[in-house]
């Protein structure tokens, strides 16, 4: 067996080669300085190439040190463990299993480390070397509930907000949450916008969550409806200049359209609760346990607990009290009933082959451009 063996794998490409790293530096420490350091790159790009990687793993594992000291392997970037189409090749998991077989045999003085990504946990290849890794580590975040914290949203998140800090960056409320949003939860992209983030505000500058959504693209899966967190911020600009961005790649207003009406739907209802005095509501959100107290009195009358927009109660109590409720402070619960009816009109302005832009434009500008008095 090898002296120490590492094992680092998961989906995010960034988190695994950080671990993998770092094991491979401090296997290089414990070896010693006469140790014999090695990568081998495990990428596969074509079904051929597998043969090709096998060997050269193998023989690294197997070679002797020049000078009779030790060695140190790492096996880096090996992506065969993954639902692709060259993952599920036969010949590519023969491979697989002849370089996991070798493992054990491996001369004693020998350090190795394996880095995984993307990796596919329904996978069980690697779990063949579990008991006799020193380290075996899966960044595989389990899931948030519906509506709820993910948390490797939540860790990125936090990445996001130190790194901004260590470069002595102010932001408001929400930015770090909205650079995740924007890159589909890429580790490496997040720190990446953060780095062009950090250029722009400058040293003792400050950011807003409009910075963000104009700065940083959308990447993957990213968030779309960047409108509808302009409207919930009450910030005009953002939001025409959003609508801007929004209609340069889509014609029609409709999946806007809904979004914007469900999300005013739940702010109905929570501007209620707050106006009838059952929760204190604040720009930060409902304080903690606020939403669950008010919904063991009121969430009876709502009947079904079928998750709908219309049922405030049937949502996330995380989702609610701080994603959503934020929104709720900065309109009166007649401005919200007002938006509300104009989605209908801009939807019934669509149906009659209206321009999408103009209506939805106008609507934005009777919303945000002057208050109304309760």
């Amino acid at each position: 067996m090898p002296a120490y063996l590492a094992i680092v794998a998961g989906k995010d490409e960034f988190l695994v080669d950080r671990d993998a790293r770092a094991f491979f530096e401090a296997a290089k420490k414990k070896a010693g300085q006469g140790a014999d350091a090695e990568i081998v790159d495990g990428a596969l790009i074509r079904v051929e190439d597998a043969r090709g990687i096998e060997t050269r793993f193998i023989e690294s594992l197997r070679t002797m040190s020049m000078f009779g000291g030790a060695r140190v392997l790492w096996l880096r970037n090996l992506n065969w463990v993954t639902d692709s189409q060259q993952g599920k090749s036969e010949e590519v998991k023969e491979r697989l299993t002849a370089m996991i077989a070798a493992v054990p045999s491996a001369p004693d003085d020998v350090h190795l480390v394996i880095s995984a990504t993307p990796y596919d946990g329904r996978r069980k290849d690697l779990v063949a070397l579990k008991d006799a890794a020193d380290e075996f580590v899966v960044h595989s975040a389990g899931k948030g509930a519906p509506f709820g914290p993910d948390p490797a949203a939540e860790q990125q998140a936090e990445m996001a907000a130190a790194h901004l800090k260590s470069h002595g960056v102010k932001f408001e409320r929400g930015v770090p949450e909205a650079i995740v949003g924007r890159v589909g939860q890429s580790t490496r992209l997040v720190l990446g916008e953060c780095d062009k983030l950090v250029t722009y505000a400058g040293k003792g500058g400050s950011l807003r969550e409009s910075d963000v959504h104009l700065l940083v693209p959308v990447f993957g899966d990213g968030d779309f409806f960047e409108p509808i967190e302009a409207f919930a911020a009450r910030d005009l600009p953002w939001a025409l200049a959003a609508l801007d961005r929004y209609f340069f790649n889509e014609s029609s207003a409709r999946p806007l359209l809904t979004a914007l009406q469900n999300r005013i739907r739940l702010l109905i209802q929570i501007r209620a609760l707050a106006d009838s005095g059952d929760v204190r509501l604040t720009e930060s959100g409902l304080p903690k346990g606020a939403f669950e107290t008010a919904s063991a009195r009121h969430g009876p009358t709502f009947g079904s607990a079928a998750k709908s927009s219309a049922n405030v109660f049937s949502q996330n109590p995380w989702y609610v009290s701080t994603k959503v409720a934020p929104a709720a402070a900065r309109y009166t619960l007649a401005e919200l009933v007002d938006v509300q009816l104009a989605c209908g009109e801009c939807f019934d302005a669509s149906n009659r082959g209206g321009d999408d832009e103009q209506a939805l434009r106008a609507l934005f500008l009777r919303a945000l451009a002057v208050r109304r008095q309760p």
